[in-house]
């Protein structure tokens, strides 16, 4: 386990500033073989925390935070991660693993509000956030500069609520514009329930011009598109959460594509998609981009599909679970739940191992691997 005693010696070698921070490969080259997953966590109502676990599921960094956290933030190449506020969120903290020092505090800019993810360029010259401008309720994308997280241009997401985003190739933003208008006077009430139309827009980082958008028909108006990823092969999967009637029949996974104008949805068989609740929480592929995963903490299952072949897989039961990850391994998963758990899943060889189980600590939404 690479501790924070291994950590801050590294620094005093490296160097702690944000310009200088070592990278990831350089953190953990005391072990090759280790790899590490970031995670916001909770200890009760009142205790927030953010933090890395190894792959045998033990705590090697972790920080403690004024309020819950949603989405990590993982820089592609410097020892650098950031934790969004949920929604509607007002911070992003960003750390030096390295130095275990904050480095940066953003704030959604004047009458706007975050909405728990963001992301970086691939390069790592870019912070991209969503924002929802709440007197219009009209979805925002900013571009700020690291590391001084300056805003350098922003964008129309051509949508209400862009819930999260992901890249497509390095200049083309994937929005999960979910539709859903909030204020934070109203907490996270729903303001047009009865108008709302979430579509997934594929936005030119160059220019802010929408070069695709899908949306699903008028009748399922009500199907918030929320969580999404994207595979080597440039599908990307869209994860729903209907806000209709619990007892409505409706699809809650689909696949899109930038060449494409409508959404392929996924099936799932009935009794399955009932357990659901209506509710996608992490949307991911895995290393290879055949094999993809969704979680539903309201259901307390993780249910699979081969991609290509459009086939479902099968569940893992695990009640609360939400956190997905890939490892580096092809078809596996690795899986966080609000009970402490940590399991490793294969659901081609149907395999599923309690990795930890932290009785103490709730792991939030959301999970990444630092990939090194």
């Amino acid at each position: 386990m690479l501790s924070r005693r291994s950590f801050l010696a590294m620094s005093s070698a490296l160097g702690g500033s944000v310009i200088s921070a070592p990278s990831w490969a350089a953190l953990v080259d005391q072990d090759a073989n280790t790899k590490f997953y970031a995670s916001a966590y909770s200890l009760n109502k009142q205790e927030h925390y953010f933090g890395l676990f190894n792959d045998t599921g033990n705590l090697s960094w972790a920080t403690k935070l004024g309020a819950r956290a949603h989405a990590p933030v993982v820089h592609p190449t410097q020892s650098i991660i950031g934790i969004v506020a949920r929604r509607p969120g007002f911070f992003m903290e960003f750390f030096d693993v390295s130095t275990h020092q904050k480095v940066l505090h953003i704030t959604p800019s004047k009458e706007h509000h975050f909405y728990g993810h963001a992301l970086f360029s691939k390069d790592g010259k870019h912070l991209i956030t969503q924002e929802n401008h709440y007197p219009s309720g009209q979805g925002k994308v900013f571009i700020r500069q690291w590391p001084s997280g300056d805003i350098i241009q922003s964008f129309s997401s051509n949508g209400v609520g862009p819930h999260e985003s992901v890249l497509l190739g390095d200049n083309t933003l994937v929005i999960a514009n979910g539709g859903l208008m909030t204020h934070p006077d109203e907490d996270r009430k729903i303001l047009n329930l009865d108008t709302m139309q979430p579509n997934v827009t594929y936005l030119n980082l160059d220019n802010g011009k929408v070069l695709n958008q899908s949306k699903n028909s008028n009748d399922l108006h009500q199907l918030s598109i929320r969580h999404l990823d994207v595979n080597q092969q440039g599908t990307v999967a869209l994860g729903f959460q209907y806000q209709g009637e619990i007892w409505d029949q409706v699809p809650l996974v689909a696949l899109s594509q930038l060449d494409q104008s409508t959404l392929e949805y996924l099936p799932i068989p009935e009794e399955v998609r009932i357990r659901f609740k209506q509710y996608c929480g992490s949307v991911c592929f895995d290393a290879s981009g055949e094999i993809l995963a969704i979680s539903t903490p309201k259901g307390g299952l993780v249910a699979y599909w081969h991609v290509n072949s459009k086939t479902f897989l099968g569940i893992d039961n695990c009640r609360d679970v939400c956190g997905l990850s890939t490892t580096n391994n092809a078809h596996e998963f690795l899986l966080t739940s609000g009970t402490g758990a940590i399991l490793k899943s294969n659901p081609v060889q149907n395999s599923t191992t309690l990795i930890k189980k932290h009785t103490s600590l709730h792991w939030d939404n959301h999970l990444r691997l630092i990939a090194t």
